[in-house]
């Protein structure tokens, strides 16, 4: 038991040599594996914002497309200044049922304009209003990216044929924009399809 005693009794400590490599050591190993979970962080984030413009992107596209086939225009014609097409198409009671889709306060927009009376004459191209993106019939496409100025929709009619068209080629340009935090990531998609 003595034996036992005079060893908890024994004053030895590391000398400063020694201090100052266990020291070094874990120094080192924290900031390896600091390192290794912010790179894992930051990763994540960034293939999280990429994921949802590609998602939003996608989201955008088809709603552009999926409008443009279950309104079934009989024409469409666009406005460039305001970047918007209007899809026309008469009714039953001998009017024309129009939608705008546009680009306005960074979102897409899609407005069902009023049905015009049949005995009334607009001019179709004039008719291209610019959209607004409070509109509630537009909540389909809302995004948490910000659509940029170089987003576009324009048309190209087919055989150099004018506004309006009965077919041709839609040219739809995307630049989104998603903020989080201090993180920013832009995407640009382009997309042809023909009605």
């Amino acid at each position: 038991m003595r034996k036992f005693v005079d060893l908890l009794r024994k004053e030895q400590g590391f000398t400063l040599i020694e201090l100052i490599a266990a020291l070094s050591l874990f120094s080192l190993v924290s900031a390896l594996v600091y390192g290794v979970m912010t790179f894992g962080v930051q990763s994540y984030q960034r293939v999280t914002m990429e994921n949802t413009l590609r998602d939003e992107s996608d989201l955008l596209m088809s709603a552009i497309i999926t409008e443009i086939y279950t309104f079934a225009p009989n024409t469409i014609s666009s406005d460039e200044v305001n970047k918007t097409i209007l899809l026309s198409r008469d009714n039953l009671s001998g009017g024309i049922d129009e939608v705008t889709i546009g680009i306005s306060g960074g979102q897409l927009v899609i407005n069902e304009l009023p049905t015009t009376d049949p005995t009334a004459t607009t001019d179709h191209v004039s008719a291209v209003t610019t959209p607004t993106p409070g509109d509630t019939y537009n909540t389909r496409t809302s995004t948490d990216s910000m659509l940029g100025p170089n987003s576009s929709i324009s048309l190209e009619c087919s055989a150099n044929s004018i506004q309006p068209c009965e077919s041709g080629l839609l040219n739809i340009k995307l630049s989104l924009t998603l903020e989080h935090g201090d993180n920013r990531r832009q995407l640009a998609v382009e997309s042809k399809f023909g009605f």
